[in-house]
C-alpha cells in the first residue's frame, strides 16, 4: 500500500491561500467568490452580491436548524476592474478546488458541478449568472436566499435533486392513482400541462392507471402554501414557503409536511438510497457541534479581492537522477513554457535543488522578450548529487517572503524525479500550507516521492505525472498546471493538439488540426525535438493561404497571426531522425463562448484488490452549456507503455450520471492497471452538423423553463486535448490480475413505458412494459451474465436487503443480458380478480459469471391488486396465494396470458415498435459518433 509518510498536516481543515472553505463554530470561512474577467465592471453587481448572501446567510441557518451560516465572504475581482483603495490585491493563480463563479453566457440557470457524482460528495463551483444576481426580488427560479441554500445542498453535502426530470420520472404508481414526485407528499398543488399546468388537466387524468401518464402532463405545486404543507428545498426551490429540507419520513416525530418521500423516483432517492436530506446532512461534519443560539449574528463580512498578476517559482530537480536525457528533456519544456506560456506582466523566480538549494534568478516580471530569455539562461543543463525536495521548497518560500511580504496565493511548481532523502520535507510542507502558498507539482517516473501528491493536496494544488512513455509529452503536463488566474476560465489559451512521438525515423512529419469559430486568436503551431537541427513547417489554411517558418535549433514555433480562418489545417514539417518529437497547436478564443474540456479521474488512490475500476470523465462545454454528441476517447498508458482506450459516453448509464448533460464518462479496465502511477488523455471531437449546444441545465428549477428545447447545432468541427490527474494504483498483482472481481454496474433507468390493460374472464390483466438499459460484465464493459429481478410491498426491503425481496424467477424463460448499452425490456403481465390499488416495487440486479453483484436499479412502482399473480411464458413465477403452473389451466395458456413476456415477440407489437425507435435513435448516434475521423494514435 501507498503511504503518506510522516505528512503531519490535516488536509480537510486547512485553509488554502484563502481559497478554501473552512467553518468554525458554525460558521463558514473563506467562501470564495469569482467573478470572471468577462464580465463588464460594475458597482452594482458588487452591492447586489453582498445584499443577496446576506439573506441567504439567515435562510441557511433557519434551514439548518441552527447549524450553520456564511461568516466570512471573498469577493475575487478580475484584474481588468479598476483599483480601488479598499481592494486587497492577491496573485492570480489556478482553479480553486471549491468556489462560487458569476458569469455572464447563455447558461442561465444557477447551478452546482461536481467531479464525483455519489451522495454525499461535495461540488466543484456553484455557477451564478449575472442576471440571476442583478434581478431585484423572486426571479424566475424563486427568491435568490432559497435558491442559492439549495445549490449549498449539492455543494457541500453532495445532496441531489428531489423533483422530476424533463417529461420522464414526473409521476409514479402509488395506492391505486399517479402520484406526482414532490417532497413531502403533503405539498398541494395541480396537475395539468404548460407552464402553470393551467391547459388540459382533463388529458391529465391520475386515477386512469390503465395507461402511462402523458410525457407532457406534470405536477404545479401552489405557490403561496400553507406553513402546514411546506415543500422540501430540494424539491420546490420557487415556492415562497420553502424554508427547510425533508427529514427521516418514517420518524413520527417528523412533521408531516417535512417527512421525506422516499418512494418518489427523483435522483436524490436514487444516489442516496431513499435517505432524506437531513438524514445524510446530520452525517457531515458542519452538523456535530450543538445548534446555536437563535439570535447568532448570521451577517457576513465581506472582503473585496483584486486579482493581480500571478507570482511563480519553479523549484528544478538538478539530483543525480536528472541527469542525461531527464535534463535536458527539462530545459526543453521549461524554455518553450517559459517562451510562450507564461503571461505577460507575471513573476517567476527559479530555485535548483539537489542536496540543498539555491536561487538560480530572483523573483523578475516579465515585461519584454529579453527578460525571457534571462529566465530561460537560469534554466539547468546539467545534474548531480542528493535529492532534497524540503530544500527547494524553503528557498522558494525564502524568495517570495523577500519579494512580497505575505506570499498568501502564490505558487510554487516542484518537479522532481526521486525519493527526497532529507529529514525537513513535512516540515517545508507545514511551511507552505502556514503561509497560504499553493504548491503544485510534477512527478517525473514511477520512482518520484509519492508525497508530490500530498504536497499539492494539501495546499490546494495540482500534481501530475510524466512518465516518460507514450504519447503525452513533458511540456504538456506542464500546461496543464499554468493558469492565467481563477478569473480567466473563458479567455485563457486553449490546447488544440498536443502529441509526442517516440522517435520520427522520417524526414517529414505530417499532422492536421481543424479550428472552429470559438477559438482563432494568436493561434501557434510549436514544434519540439530532442536534436538541434534543421526544421521548417508549412501550414496550409483552409482559405489557401500557406504560412512557413524554418530555423535551426532544437524547437520552432509558427505564429498564424489575427484570428485563424475556422475549418481544416494541413502541417507538414521537415526535420532530421530524431529521438523524439512533439507538436502542439494553441489558440487564444474569440468569444466568452469557447469549447472547453476538463477531465478528472476519480478515485486517484486505488487499491486493485477492492475491485474497483478508476472512473475518467470529461466535462465538454462551450461556455458553460453543454456539448452533447461529441466523440470523447481517453487514451490510458501504464508504465509498460501500453495503450488502453476508453470510451467516454454521456447516455446516463453508468459511470455516467445523466444523459445529455455535457459530461462524458468512462470506466478504465483492469488490464489497464498497474502498480504506481497511470496516465491518461482526453480528446474531444465535434463534428460540424451532428455536435450541439444544450444552453438548459439540472440546476435549481424553474416552473418556467420551456419544455421543448432545441439544442444548438455546431457549424464547425472542434477538437480538444487535456490531461486529467493521474491515479495510482497499489497492491497489484499479477496472479489476480485474471480474476474476475469487479462487478457490472448499476441500471439507472428502470422505468414503465406502456401499459395496456384487458378484463378476461379470470379478471383484470394488465401488462407493465418495463425498460432500461444494459450493463456491462465490469461496470460497463462487456456483457453481464443474468438478471435478478424481485419485489417487494415494502420499498425499503429493495433498498436496504434486496435479497430477501420476492424473487421473479425468469431462468426458464432464457432472459441473459444484452452487451452494455443496449436497450432491455420486459413485459410484466399481472391478472388479479380486484381492482388495482395496492402497491409493489420493482428493481433489477445485474450479475457476472463469477457472481460479482451489481448495485440494486432504481426502483419503479407498480399497480397489483389483492390475490395477484404474475407469469412469464405461461409460467406463474410470483404469487402471494401460492397458485402454481398446475392450478393455471390451458384454456388461461390460450388465452396469451404470457405475462413477463420476455424478448421480442409477435404479441408484443406494440413494444417493439417503441423499442425499435429506441434502437434507430441510438444507432443513429453511434453511426454520427464513429463518422468523426478519429487520430490513428486513437484507434490502435
Amino acid at each position: 500500500m501507498w503511504t503518506n509518510t510522516g505528512l503531519s498536516f490535516c488536509l480537510a481543515s486547512i485553509v488554502v491561500g484563502g481559497f478554501g472553505i473552512s467553518v468554525n463554530n458554525g460558521r463558514y470561512e473563506d467562501i470564495n467568490i469569482v467573478i470572471q474577467d468577462t464580465v463588464a465592471e460594475n458597482e452594482i453587481l458588487l452591492e447586489r452580491i453582498q445584499e443577496v448572501f446576506n439573506k441567504t446567510s439567515q435562510t441557511l441557518f433557519q434551514a439548518s436548524k441552527q447549524h450553520v451560516y456564511f461568516g466570512q465572504i471573498n469577493i475575487i475581482l478580475p484584474k481588468t476592474w479598476s483599483w480601488k483603495p479598499e481592494y486587497t490585491g492577491i496573485p492570480a493563480r489556478s482553479e480553486p478546488e471549491s468556489y462560487i463563479t458569476v458569469e455572464e453566457g447563455k447558461v442561465k440557470s444557477p447551478h452546482t458541478k461536481r467531479k464525483r457524482k455519489k451522495c454525499g460528495y461535495p461540488g466543484r463551483y456553484i455557477y451564478l449568472h449575472t442576471d440571476f444576481l442583478l434581478t431585484e426580488g423572486k426571479t424566475k427560479w424563486g427568491y435568490h436566499e432559497n435558491v442559492l441554500v439549495h445549490e449549498w445542498g449539492h455543494f457541500r453535502w453532495g445532496l441531489f435533486e428531489e423533483y422530476s426530470t424533463r417529461k420522464k420520472g414526473r409521476f409514479y404508481l402509488d395506492n391505486g392513482v399517479w402520484n406526482p414526485v414532490r417532497c413531502s407528499e403533503s405539498v398541494n398543488g395541480k396537475v395539468g400541462k404548460g407552464t402553470r399546468c393551467n391547459r388540459a388537466a382533463s388529458e391529465c387524468d391520475t386515477t386512469d392507471t390503465e395507461q402511462v401518464m402523458n410525457k407532457n402532463c406534470k405536477f404545479c405545486p401552489d405557490e403561496a402554501q400553507t406553513e402546514s404543507r411546506m415543500s422540501s428545498i430540494m424539491a420546490f426551490n420557487w415556492v415562497d414557503a420553502v424554508s427547510t429540507f425533508c427529514d427521516n419520513g418514517d420518524d413520527e416525530t417528523v412533521p408531516l409536511h417535512q417527512r421525506h418521500n422516499s418512494k418518489a423516483p427523483n435522483k436524490h432517492n436514487s444516489k442516496c438510497g431513499g435517505r432524506s436530506a437531513w438524514e445524510l446532512m446530520r452525517d457531515h461534519g458542519d452538523f456535530k457541534a450543538e445548534p446555536l443560539p437563535a439570535n447568532t449574528d448570521t451577517k457576513p463580512i465581506f472582503n473585496i479581492l483584486r486579482e493581480s498578476d500571478s507570482y511563480r517559482v519553479f523549484v528544478l530537480d538538478v539530483s543525480g537522477s536528472m541527469s542525461g536525457e531527464r535534463i535536458e528533456t527539462l530545459y526543453q519544456a521549461c524554455e518553450y513554457i517559459i517562451q510562450t506560456k507564461i503571461p505577460e506582466d507575471s513573476w517567476l523566480g527559479i530555485v535548483w535543488f539537489s542536496s540543498s538549494a539555491s536561487t538560480r534568478l530572483n523573483i523578475t516580471q516579465i515585461t519584454s522578450q529579453g527578460v525571457r530569455d534571462t529566465l530561460v539562461n537560469a534554466l539547468p543543463q546539467s545534474a548531480g548529487g542528493g535529492t532534497c525536495i524540503g530544500c527547494g521548497i524553503e528557498e522558494a518560500l525564502k524568495i517570495l517572503k523577500t519579494h512580497r511580504t505575505d506570499p498568501a496565493g502564490s505558487e510554487i511548481i516542484v518537479i522532481s524525479d526521486g525519493q527526497d532523502n532529507s529529514p525537513n520535507l513535512d516540515t517545508s510542507v507545514q511551511s507552505a500550507v502556514d503561509a497560504n502558498v499553493i504548491l503544485h507539482t510534477i512527478s517525473i517516473s514511477q520512482n518520484a516521492d509519492i508525497r508530490m501528491i500530498s504536497m499539492a493536496t494539501a495546499t490546494g494544488g495540482f500534481h501530475i505525472s510524466y512518465l516518460e512513455t507514450g504519447t503525452i509529452s513533458f511540456a504538456s503536463t506542464f500546461m496543464e498546471i499554468l493558469s492565467s488566474g481563477v478569473t480567466s476560465f473563458a479567455t485563457e489559451s486553449t490546447t488544440l493538439l498536443a502529441e509526442k512521438l517516440d522517435s520520427v525515423t522520417s524526414d517529414t512529419v505530417w499532422f492536421s488540426f481543424d479550428i472552429d469559430s470559438s477559438v482563432g486568436m494568436n493561434t501557434t503551431v510549436s514544434i519540439l525535438q530532442g536534436s538541434s537541427t534543421d526544421i521548417s513547417i508549412e501550414v496550409q489554411s483552409p482559405d489557401g493561404i500557406v504560412y512557413t517558418k524554418q530555423t535551426t535549433g532544437d524547437s520552432l514555433i509558427l505564429d498564424i497571426p489575427g484570428t485563424a480562418v475556422t475549418g481544416h489545417y494541413n502541417a507538414t514539417v521537415v526535420t532530421q531522425t530524431s529521438l523524439s518529437f512533439e507538436y502542439y497547436v494553441s489558440s487564444l478564443p474569440t468569444s466568452p463562448e469557447v469549447v472547453r474540456v476538463v477531465s478528472w479521474i476519480s478515485p486517484i488512490d486505488l487499491d486493485y484488490l477492492t475491485g474497483e475500476l478508476p472512473v475518467i470523465e470529461a466535462d465538454v462545454m462551450k461556455g458553460r452549456a453543454a456539448v452533447l454528441n461529441a466523440v470523447v476517447t481517453a487514451v490510458i498508458v501504464n508504465d509498460n507503455s501500453e495503450y488502453c482506450n476508453v470510451t467516454l459516453l454521456d447516455d446516463g448509464a453508468d459511470p455516467d450520471d445523466t444523459p445529455d448533460d455535457g459530461v462524458y464518462a468512462g470506466v478504465i479496465p483492469r488490464f489497464c492497471l498497474l502498480n504506481g502511477r497511470v496516465s491518461a488523455k482526453v480528446y474531444a471531437l465535434g463534428e460540424s452538423g451532428t455536435s450541439s449546444v444544450q444552453d438548459a441545465f439540472s440546476g435549481a428549477w424553474s416552473p418556467d423553463l420551456d419544455e421543448d428545447i432545441n439544442p444548438e447545432v455546431l457549424q464547425d468541427n472542434f477538437q480538444r486535448v487535456t490531461l486529467p490527474n493521474e491515479i495510482l494504483i497499489s497492491n497489484y498483482e499479477s496472479t489476480i490480475a485474471s480474476q474476475d472481481i469487479t462487478a457490472p454496474g448499476r441500471i439507472t433507468d428502470v422505468s414503465i413505458i406502456d401499459i395496456s390493460t384487458e378484463n378476461t374472464q379470470y379478471g383484470e390483466s394488465r401488462n407493465f412494459t418495463i425498460t432500461w438499459t444494459a450493463t456491462g460484465d465490469d461496470v460497463n464493459n462487456g456483457q453481464a451474465t443474468e438478471y435478478e429481478l424481485r419485489i417487494s410491498d415494502d420499498i425499503n426491503v429493495l433498498i436496504n436487503n434486496f435479497s430477501s425481496a420476492e424473487l421473479l424467477d425468469v431462468v426458464n424463460a432464457n432472459f441473459t443480458p444484452k452487451a452494455a448499452g443496449e436497450v432491455e425490456y420486459i413485459r410484466i403481465e399481472i391478472d388479479a380478480e380486484e381492482s388495482y390499488t395496492s402497491t409493489t416495487f420493482f428493481a433489477v440486479q445485474t450479475k457476472d459469471e463469477a457472481e460479482n453483484a451489481g448495485a440494486v436499479s432504481n426502483i419503479i412502482s407498480i399497480l397489483v391488486a389483492n390475490g395477484y399473480r404474475i407469469k412469464v411464458e405461461g409460467d406463474v413465477v410470483y404469487s402471494p396465494t401460492d397458485v402454481t403452473d398446475e392450478d393455471i389451466t390451458q384454456e388461461e395458456k390460450d388465452e396469451n396470458l404470457t405475462g413477463l413476456a420476455i424478448g421480442i415477440s409477435c404479441a408484443a407489437a406494440a413494444a417493439v415498435a417503441i423499442i425499435a425507435i429506441i434502437i434507430i435513435v441510438y444507432v443513429k448516434k453511434q453511426k454520427a459518433k464513429e463518422s468523426v475521423n478519429l487520430p490513428n494514435y486513437i484507434r490502435k
